[in-house]
């Protein structure tokens, strides 16, 4: 194919372009191409050997692989010591330079000038030990290599900090579980995987918090390791002590420390040490001396976890919300994993905006939605065809728990004004409340127990215009503008962004089925809209009446048929281009019908436990 002669033609141009250079200004000697494409799990199809002066006379190759000169060239160092004796040189000798040059295949000679360079300073610098911290700043890519028990997986909930302890352990055969408490393991295994029998109980394991990461040569062999690296550490000796008492073999350790990159963790298990009589029976060496439950504890620890007893280096992922949301570099993530979010409406709207405040690493939600999933619900809903006939919030919150199982998701199948009468003590804990079912009725039941007190969170409200073409987010709080003051007594928006000719609803052929034919794409302004002005409220960002709009594109609203209002373009043609998002203040209205007149809305508040009595005109959803 053509693109095959074009390619072959650069790595051929390229690969004469770098024999040129390495061998006429490098003094380097060619390599037969077999032996190139003899080096294991590599791509390489040509190699140079060339001698530097780095203090020490060192041989490195270097090679073009198949992608050469659309690639960079790989550096091999030769003459190096075993594996991980050095930072940044692989088992296999690979350098690991820095990689964000751009390879330039008509400058072959200058790109291999520039990382020959750098070959020379990384390995100066390994001989000369001045690279050494990169050990423990990159902990987790020498640590992780060459592990004993590469099928072991220690997933770690736990809190990146000191002081060392003693933590809980569910010990699946090749992914265990380690976090603070019991209830915190249990919780992430059965969101994650159901609650299935196994998950029932935990074990101690033992967290060493050290001043910084470990090198290489200090890697735990045995447990006489692990315990000399406790006794460096605040009362080590005394938590070993208390492992050994209430521990139980394969004894489970995390180590942590501060990289330099943020924290890191590695994980160790080791045995009991055991011996073997001349009938080949196995006994406890621990208790020798003295009799069963007699040894003195500290001895008892220093048995336990001595020479003799051999320490297995084992690979740990960190799954805590800290880590998961923002590789524990996002600073907003405390404060949101304590949050708690009541949301109203698992929509089309509703359920996307759910997944995006977990995905944000918002740490409890309530979902509540009385409908169940049918078919023509898929199309522009998170859940899909194997969750029809289900009931929205049940499917939402399962399918949350197993995406972010270190969050808490709670359903309730139940009308808003259900919820609200059957759960005060939940509402009384929300940090907010999001208000995403276009009910107007369940709306100005929201509306009225704010007003009244009910309701101390801020509530948001989001809805769309006809066809999705235009989106908006209101945030309330109590004491101020109300959400009906933003309305008509019809129940219409007082602004709003488009305008339509005709009738923007379809009918199914049943009773009562209306609907509008807009698809999934065109929901993600308002729901990036709703999210986004959620999370202002829930980090104190967003603190008084806001009403955020967003307007989709000019050629979506003329293809439906529909034009921008004279109130929104209000004199700036700009807006006509759409793609816009505007903020604005959510104005109280001094003649509002429910918070305009106090005594009215007291009255209003009295009766919400019929709100079926209310209007029911209601904005497009």
């Amino acid at each position: 194919m053509p693109e095959r002669l074009v390619s072959t033609q650069y790595l051929e141009e390229g690969i004469r372009e770098a024999d040129a250079f390495l061998q006429n200004e490098c003094g380097a000697s060619r390599l037969p191409d077999s032996e190139a494409q003899a080096v294991p799990d590599r791509s390489f199809v040509a190699g140079w050997q060339i001698v530097l002066e780095t203090g020490s006379r060192r041989r490195v190759n270097v090679y073009a692989d198949r992608q050469f000169p659309l690639s960079l060239p790989h550096f091999v160092l030769m003459d190096r010591p075993s594996f991980p004796g050095w930072p940044h040189v692989e088992p296999d000798g690979l350098l690991c330079l820095d990689n964000r040059l751009i390879p330039k295949f008509h400058q072959t000679a200058s790109v291999i000038g520039v990382l020959l360079g750098d070959a020379v300073r990384l390995i100066r610098q390994c001989e000369s030990g001045a690279n050494e911290d990169d050990f423990r700043v990159e902990f987790y890519s020498y640590w992780n290599r060459q592990t004993s028990t590469e099928h072991v997986i220690v997933r770690s909930l736990i809190d990146p900090r000191g002081p060392s302890r003693l933590v809980q352990i569910w010990r699946g055969e090749a992914r265990p579980v380690i976090a603070e408490t019991q209830a915190q393991v249990l919780g992430w295994l059965r969101n994650l995987h159901g609650n299935k029998p196994q998950f029932d109980s935990t074990e101690d394991a033992c967290l060493l918090w050290i001043e910084k990461p470990l090198l290489p040569r200090h890697y735990p062999k045995t447990g006489a390791d692990l315990y000399r690296l406790a006794s460096g550490v605040a009362n080590g000796r005394d938590l070993m002590r208390r492992f050994a008492e209430v521990g139980k073999s394969p004894y489970y350790f995390l180590i942590g420390a501060e990289s330099g990159n943020g924290p890191c963790f590695a994980a160790v298990r080791t045995l009991k040490p055991a011996a073997t009589d001349a009938r080949g029976k196995k006994h406890d060496r621990t208790q020798d001396g003295f009799r069963p439950g007699r040894v003195p504890p500290t001895l008892q620890a220093q048995r336990l976890f001595s020479s003799d007893a051999p320490a297995s280096r084992l690979r740990s992922d960190r799954v805590d919300a800290a880590w998961v949301h923002g590789r524990g570099h996002d600073p907003r993530q405390k404060e949101l994993a304590s949050k708690r979010v009541v949301l109203f409406g698992c929509g089309s709207i509703g359920a996307p905006l759910a997944v995006q405040l977990a995905m944000a690493g918002v740490g409890c939600m309530m979902l509540v939605d009385p409908g169940i999933l049918d078919w023509p619900n898929i199309g522009r809903h998170p859940l899909g065809a194997d969750h029809v006939g289900e009931a929205k919030a049940s499917a939402l919150s399962e399918m949350l728990k197993k995406a972010y199982p270190h969050a808490r998701f709670e359903a309730f199948v139940s009308s808003s004004h259900r919820f609200l009468d059957e759960h005060p003590d939940l509402m009384a804990t929300a940090d907010i409340i999001v208000c995403a079912m276009a009910d107007w009725k369940g709306e100005l039941d929201l509306t009225l127990r704010q007003l009244g007190g009910e309701i101390q969170a801020p509530i948001l409200y989001t809805w769309t215009e006809p066809n999705a073409c235009a989106g908006h987010a209101v945030l309330t709080f109590g004491g101020g503008a109300c959400f009906q003051c933003g309305f008509t007594t019809t129940g219409d928006c007082k602004l709003q962004v488009t305008t339509w000719e005709n009738e923007t609803t379809r009918a199914e052929p049943a009773c009562g089925a209306i609907f509008q034919p807009y698809g999934p794409v065109e929901l993600l302004g308002t729901i990036s809209l709703g999210a986004a002005l959620a999370l202002d409220a829930l980090l104190h960002k967003a603190t008084t009446a806001t009403h955020r709009i967003w307007a989709g594109s000019r050629a979506l609203l003329r293809e439906q048929g529909g034009s921008w209002s004279t109130e929104w373009i209000g004199g700036n043609p700009e807006r006509d281009k759409g793609g816009f998002q505007e903020e604005r203040v959510w104005e109280k209205d001094r003649f509002c019908s429910v918070c305009g007149n106090p005594e009215r809305a007291s009255r209003s508040s009295s009766i919400s436990g019929s709100p079926d009595s209310a209007s029911s005109s209601a904005h497009p959803s």
